[in-house]
């Protein structure tokens, strides 16, 4: 009602058109006005200064709160040289500016400790304060507007809005830090049993050979009906001399029948970097994500899928993420989640058809002068020799005669 007073608003009303509001779907704010650090320098920076075995770091979509365009960056490492004893350790960035100070009482801060992270792997008693294990968290918020707690601007000072983008931040970084432990622990269990069962057969088929005189059997499709698992595992390099960095995915079949599988592999897409050196192919399926269709897989065999990345220093990517597509589980990968997938693809369009609107249109002034020069060029005299669709011409005295 347009007539309507805005006195006559009642509270209930009032928190409806809010709540109508949240619902409308609006362009994103403009990235160009922020300072992030980025997913590649992020995951970089903490390997250079941590020690780990597994870096995951998530760029959140711009949001604004109270007018103001922010954006929130989360990585994370797990591993290697950090103390799994103490708590872990939380760097808290606002605009690339490391705050020293208050951590206790930072917005980035409680945020962090509202997550559940045993759920994700680490120890988190009562589900309170900051979690224990051996893991490093930086947490970069990025803004026009930064609302610290006080002048000496060492806490970021509390905000709805900002509080739930990094909640959400932390719970993309605990997932992938969740499937790195379960992949670890699965490929931990197979790789004992494998170990364990290429140690105790062959012995038992020895000795079972000279008992009754007879020859060893083969003993792989044994092995295969044992083992009854497909098993993947990548390995990261660097190739010196293209200035590459190389990533192997390994697929092994330890099952009694056939198998077929779309591997995908999650790689650091960006400006300046590309899919080079890839014998298999494959296809783009979203942005960061290449696959690989694999249609026929025999038991007891294996195959090796290798490509390289171009446009990255040495030591940039460190840990590819491997998904698979297919009936059966595939140890050391994760099932793709298809409806996941569809979005990520309907957000690429989205932010594609902003773009395309974003950019300048030609205005009145300018077709007008295209279309003077699309004149121009059409009424321009034909040269001695020159070639038109109806023949050869030769101007003479200024007029065109056919040849």
């Amino acid at each position: 009602d347009e007539g309507r007073s805005p006195k006559r608003i009642s509270g209930d009303d009032a928190q409806g058109m809010v709540n109508a509001f949240r619902k409308v779907k609006l362009l994103s704010p403009p990235t160009d006005c922020l300072s992030p650090i980025e997913d590649l320098l992020i995951k970089k920076g903490l390997s250079k200064a941590i020690d780990s075995r597994f870096a995951s770091t998530i760029t959140r979509n711009p949001k604004v709160t109270q007018g103001n365009p922010f954006q929130i960056e989360v990585g994370l490492v797990f591993g290697g040289d950090l103390s799994a004893d103490g708590p872990i350790e939380v760097l808290r960035f606002a605009n690339r500016v490391p705050l020293m100070y208050q951590q206790g009482g930072c917005l980035l801060t409680k945020a962090l400790e509202a997550v559940d992270w045993k759920r994700y792997g680490l120890d988190h008693p009562g589900g309170k304060g900051i979690p224990k294990g051996p893991a490093a968290v930086l947490i970069h918020l990025a803004s026009t507007n930064v609302q610290f707690t006080s002048e000496a601007k060492e806490a970021v000072s509390d905000n709805e809005e900002v509080f739930e983008e990094i909640r959400l931040a932390m719970l993309e970084v605990g997932r992938g830090l969740k499937g790195h432990l379960k992949k670890s622990s699965q490929r931990k269990k197979a790789r004992e049993k494998f170990e364990l069962i290429n140690i105790i057969l062959p012995e038992i088929s020895k000795k079972s050979s000279e008992i009754l005189s007879r020859d060893e059997p083969d003993l792989a499709p044994i092995i295969t009906r044992i083992m009854d698992a497909v098993f993947c595992e990548e390995e990261m390099g660097w190739d010196d001399e293209k200035g590459l960095a190389t990533c192997s995915i390994t697929i092994y079949n330890y099952t009694a029948r056939a198998r077929a599988y779309t591997i995908l592999a999650k790689w650091p897409e960006g400006d300046g970097t590309a899919i080079s050196d890839n014998p298999l192919g494959g296809a783009k399926q979203a942005k960061g994500l290449w696959a690989w269709r694999l249609d026929t897989l025999n038991p007891g065999t294996a195959t090796t899928i290798h490509f390289g990345v171009s446009g990255l220093r040495k030591g940039e990517w460190s840990d590819a993420e491997i998904f698979y597509r297919g009936n059966g589980e595939v140890i050391g990968a994760s099932k793709i989640d298809e409806k996941l997938l569809d979005e990520l693809r309907k957000s690429e369009a989205l932010e594609a058809a902003e773009a395309e609107l974003e950019q300048p249109k030609e205005t009145i002034s300018q077709l007008k002068e295209r279309a003077e020069d699309s004149e121009a060029s059409q009424a321009r005299p034909l040269v001695e020799g020159q070639t038109s669709l109806f023949g050869d011409f030769t101007t003479k005295d200024g007029m065109e005669v056919d040849e």
